[in-house]
C-alpha cells in the first residue's frame, strides 16, 4: 500500500471518529433534581419534563416551569455576573415590538429560535425571551418562555 493511500486511508478514519464523537446526545430528566450535580446544563429548580441535547461547546434543553420561577432563575443567574447584564431588554420585547417593523423582527426571532432549537416548533410571538450573559468571551443562555404553556426552551454557549 502506498503511503499516499495509507494518509487518505487514516484522514477518512479520523474524520468518521471524530463525526461520530462529536453527533449531538440526548437526555432527560423528569425534574431538577434529577439533573447530575455539577453538569452543565441548568434549570430552574422546579423545572420538570427536561430533555437536553448536547452539541459541541453548546446546549439546547427543553422544560416545564412556571413564569414566577424562570425569572427568580434569570434574575439569580445575572446577579452571578452583574456587570455583563445590567441592561438586559426587556422579557416581552417582541410582542411589544412597534408594528412596523413587528413583522421583520418576528421572522427573524423565528429564525434564531430555529436555528438554536434546531426547529420552528414552539415558537410564538408571545414568547418571552431572556438572555443571560455568563462570560465576556461569548457564553450565553438565552431563554424562551411560552407564559400560555409553561414551556421553555434554553440554548446555552459556553466559552
Amino acid at each position: 500500500m502506498s503511503a499516499r493511500l495509507r494518509n487518505t486511508n487514516a484522514l477518512v478514519a479520523f474524520l468518521l471518529i471524530a463525526t461520530i464523537g462529536c453527533a449531538p446526545s440526548t437526555e432527560t430528566f423528569g425534574n431538577a433534581s434529577d439533573v447530575p450535580e455539577g453538569s452543565v446544563v441548568e434549570v430552574p429548580s422546579n423545572a420538570t419534563q427536561i430533555a437536553v441535547t448536547h452539541l459541541s461547546g453548546q446546549h439546547r434543553a427543553t422544560f416545564t416551569a412556571d413564569l414566577p420561577d424562570v425569572q427568580q432563575w434569570v434574575d439569580d443567574l445575572r446577579a452571578l455576573k452583574p456587570e455583563l447584564n445590567s441592561n438586559p431588554r426587556p422579557p416581552d420585547w417582541l410582542a411589544d415590538a412597534n408594528e412596523y417593523l413587528k413583522p421583520e423582527l418576528i421572522n427573524e426571532e423565528r429564525d434564531t429560535f430555529a436555528l438554536r432549537m434546531g426547529s420552528p416548533s414552539g415558537f410564538s410571538e408571545h414568547l418571552l425571551k431572556f438572555v443571560i450573559v455568563r462570560s465576556a468571551r461569548g457564553g450565553v443562555t438565552t431563554l424562551w418562555h411560552d407564559p400560555d404553556t409553561s414551556s421553555n426552551y434554553l440554548w446555552a454557549v459556553y466559552r
